[in-house]
């Protein structure tokens, strides 16, 4: 009797869905998080609890699980428009620019007419502005240590000729390859800064610290070592026939 009340006082998979798109309506976003999972426990295939658990972790920051259940939703209904659109959400916050197209072009093509997508083409619109954006900025970067460079080699050329009894370089051409050199060395610190900028992008998906050391921890008890078994000359003679050995 007791194991019947206690079952039945367990909440349905539709009650967490509800439970938490409530929280999320509150801005609770980890009870959120707690409810979907304990959905999703009990109904693993569940798309719109991924969906939903998805769009949760993305308002906590949480960039690298909020991508893995967003593929996790399309892989689960990879008809269905909103999967699409949620990665495309955390590909565009973690700076995947190019991704985050693609995923918002997909999630359109498989509802042009839905309405709740009607800003697809803002959204789309608004990150290819930004990637302009972004690409104008490092030609900016690159151009002004490079003009910071040449300058910095002018002055020092005269400088070092008016203001030095022996001045290091007196040649003409020695002066302005020198100028020239100074502004290469701002031309690759310009190009570095932009390269870096470029790699930091998605770097937000890189899965937690504290979750990629569970991971390995689980592999590595997960190995384990092989034990040679020691058979009798027969025994050898029939597994080599069998191609066993």
């Amino acid at each position: 009797m007791d194991e019947q009340k206690n079952s039945s006082k367990m909440p349905t998979v539709e009650e967490l869905k509800n439970k938490g798109n409530e929280c999320v309506k509150e801005g609770k976003f980890i009870e959120a998080v707690l409810h979907y999972t304990q959905g999703v426990k009990m109904d693993p295939n569940n798309y719109v609890l991924y969906s939903n658990r998805s769009y949760a972790f993305l308002k906590l920051d949480q960039h690298y699980l909020s991508l893995q259940d967003a593929n996790e939703t399309v892989r689960l209904q990879p008809q269905w428009a909103k999967g699409y659109f949620r990665r495309a959400e955390v590909e565009a916050a973690s700076g995947l620019y190019d991704e985050a197209i693609i995923s918002y072009t997909k999630a359109l093509q498989l509802e042009p007419h839905n309405p709740n997508f009607v800003k697809l083409m803002d959204s789309i619109k608004n990150i290819t502005d930004m990637q302009k954006k972004k690409i104008k900025d490092s030609q900016n970067i690159i151009w002004i240590c490079t003009c910071v460079g040449l300058i910095v080699g002018i002055a020092v050329v005269v400088l070092d000729y008016s203001l030095t009894t022996n001045p290091t370089l007196t040649n003409p051409l020695s002066m302005i390859a020198f100028s020239i050199a100074l502004s290469g060395v701002g031309f690759a610190i310009g190009k570095t800064a932009t390269l870096m900028q470029t790699w930091s992008a998605g770097k937000s998906l890189q899965p937690p610290e504290d979750l990629e050391t569970n991971q390995n921890t689980t592999e590595k008890e997960q190995v384990i070592p092989d034990k040679k078994t020691k058979y009798s000359k027969a025994q050898a003679r029939q597994r080599y026939k069998q191609g066993k050995l």
